[in-house]
């Protein structure tokens, strides 16, 4: 998979602001960060695979899976 480009990237700010607008305590810059990078490596998976399901988990756990989608980029 190639790497996530800019114009993928959510800047932390959004996330900090989405996390806090569904209902999550304040998840702070770091987590925030991760979060980033696992929504861009999932952006840019979905650019390759875009005929198949990519998140076989519960709507629920999609904030565990962008972060295991993160890696350790972060």
């Amino acid at each position: 998979m190639t790497p996530p480009t800019d114009e993928s990237a959510l800047a932390v700010d959004a996330i900090e602001t989405l996390a806090r607008l569904a209902g999550y305590p304040p998840i702070g810059a770091a987590t925030a960060e991760r979060i980033a990078i696992g929504a861009a490596h999932a952006i840019a998976a979905v650019r390759v695979y875009a005929s198949e399901s990519l998140f076989d988990v519960e709507p629920g756990a999609y904030l565990a899976e962008l972060d295991r989608l993160a890696g350790d980029d972060a």
